[in-house]
Parts: C-alpha cells; structure tokens; sequence
C-alpha cells in the first residue's frame, strides 16, 4: 500500500500519456493496432520498471525498520543507563551519609574515658562493615552475571554466625535472642541466604530494641522465621517495604534507613526462588518468613 501511494503520481502521468496517446490515434484514424502494440510495450517496460522499483522500496523500508529498531534500542539503553545511574547515585548520597553516624560515633567513644569504649566501638565498626557490605552485595545484585550456587547446607551453620556477629547489639540493646539449633538441611545459596537473613535480623535488632527476637524454623513447611515484639510495621507500609529506597514511617522515625536493605532482601528472594512474606502490626512486633527449598528440590 506504501508502495502504491509512492508510485500514484507515476501511475496518473502513465494513463495521461497513454489516454493522449489513444486521442492522437483516433483524432488521425491511424491504425488501432500500432497503438495496441505501443500499449503492451509500454505495459511489459512499465512492468518491469515497477517490479524492480518495488524491490528497491522493499529492501529501503526494511533498511528503515532496521536503522528505527537500531535507534529505539540505543533509545532504551540510553534511558536505562541513565537510570541506573541515578539510583547508584542516590543510594551512594544515603550511604555516604548513613555511614558518617558511626564513624563520628566511634570518635566521640574514643574521646571518652569509659570502661565500655571497648564495646561501643566494636558496635559502631559492625554498623560500620554493615554499611559496606550492603553497598557490595547491592552492586552483586546489580551484575546479570552473579551467579547463584546451590547446594544442601544446614540452617544452623547460616543462622549461628550471625547470631555471634550481632551478640554485641544483643548485649548492648538489652535484646533477649529465643533460638534453638536447627539441625535440619536446606537448598540454598549459603552466602545470598546468609545476606538474606542477616538484612532482616538487622532490622528486627533496629526496631526491637530492649524486646524479644524469635528464629525459629518449621521442618514440615520448608519456612523460616524471624519474628520480633517491637514497633511493628504500619499497614500502609507493608505493600511497599520491599521496594528500592522506600523506609516507610518507622525508617524516617529512626533516620537509619536506607530503603535498600529489604530492597536487596526481596532481590535475593526472587534470584533464590525463595518467597519471603512479612505479617506485622503496628506496636505488636513482625514476622518475617523465608520459605525454602527441600535438599531433593528439583530446580529448573
């Protein structure tokens, strides 16, 4: 249809030369068969010529299509690059100035003469490789590369560190920790896994200080959890905690929330196929379950 449209002033110059052509033959009462002849000449040579004009429009318009795909993926690229680059920024600022609060803390301990400087710096220095290892595993996540490895691996020997890695805020907090072995295998990546829990712990010891944080593991439905009686979160928060830089109201309360820690939990989830679910109410405390895989799982 392009192609006709293209073409539609040579196809009326055509009939008005052949229709003048036919006048002259009639007016002269020449000979209707020179004029025949003349019209299938033209006719085959017009052919010809269309045939061949076609091709070349066809081979243009796909070049066209080509050079417009080329142009919207440049386009898009362009955009998503932009993007990105602006989230890294962000996030970048928040850290940036999350990570000045522990810094500056551990000066002003060190400039104390205190029996429990000792304790307060290591507090602020886990805050401190908290932080970092946030920003690494943040950028991880970032790279389609990162691949994921699974394989059997007991819970306890994730959950167990972890538990060492936090007993100073535990302490400090005055945080009572209710866990038990778990004694039970799961497939899994054992360091994203490990990230995953840690991410979440680290936010029940934030808004549950001075109360109670539960692991706890259910054997028959593949579920971990970890449960706390803090503030809780509100309901309008819940559909939107995991989403990258959301802190809800409980984070602008503390000014300790990036909005990325959850953000890189459900991340994990999603890359793991490990769904994580959270039941909270506000001044009631949180749940956070984390459903895994059995050791005979077939991944696909």
């Amino acid at each position: 249809m392009k192609f006709i449209k293209a073409q539609k002033s040579l196809y009326i110059t055509l009939l008005g030369i052949l229709l003048l052509f036919f006048v002259i033959f009639v007016l002269m009462s020449l000979p209707m068969e020179g004029f025949l002849l003349a019209l299938a000449i033209t006719v085959f040579v017009f052919g010809v010529f269309q045939f061949i004009a076609f091709t070349t429009f066809q081979e243009t318009q796909n070049v066209k299509q080509k050079r417009d795909a080329l142009q919207e993926q440049v386009i898009n690229e362009r955009n998503q690059h932009a993007q990105y680059k602006s989230q890294i920024e962000s996030f970048f600022l928040t850290w940036v100035h999350q990570i000045k609060t522990p810094i500056t803390a551990s000066k002003l301990v060190l400039e104390q003469n205190s029996s429990m400087d000792a304790e307060k710096v290591r507090q602020e220095v886990l805050q401190i490789e908290n932080y970092t290892n946030l920003v690494l595993s943040y950028l991880k996540l970032q790279n389609n590369d990162t691949n994921m490895v699974f394989m059997p691996v007991q819970l306890d020997d994730i959950v167990r560190p972890l538990i060492k890695k936090y007993s100073i805020q535990f302490i400090q907090h005055k945080t009572k920790l209710h866990y038990e072995p778990i004694h039970h295998d799961v497939l899994t990546d054992a360091k994203w896994a490990e990230i995953m829990i840690e991410q979440i712990l680290n936010n029940a010891l934030k808004y549950a200080k001075g109360g109670d944080i539960y692991l706890s593991y259910d054997a028959h439905q593949q579920t971990f959890y970890i449960e706390d009686n803090g503030i809780g979160i509100r309901e309008s928060d819940l559909p939107k905690i995991f989403d990258r830089g959301y802190s809800g109201f409980n984070g602008r309360l503390k000014e300790q929330s990036s909005g990325i820690g959850l953000f890189i939990v459900k991340t994990i989830s999603n890359k793991l196929n490990h769904p994580v679910h959270v039941q909270s109410q506000l001044g009631a405390g949180t749940t956070f379950s984390i459903h895994f895989h059995q050791t005979n799982h077939n991944l696909t």
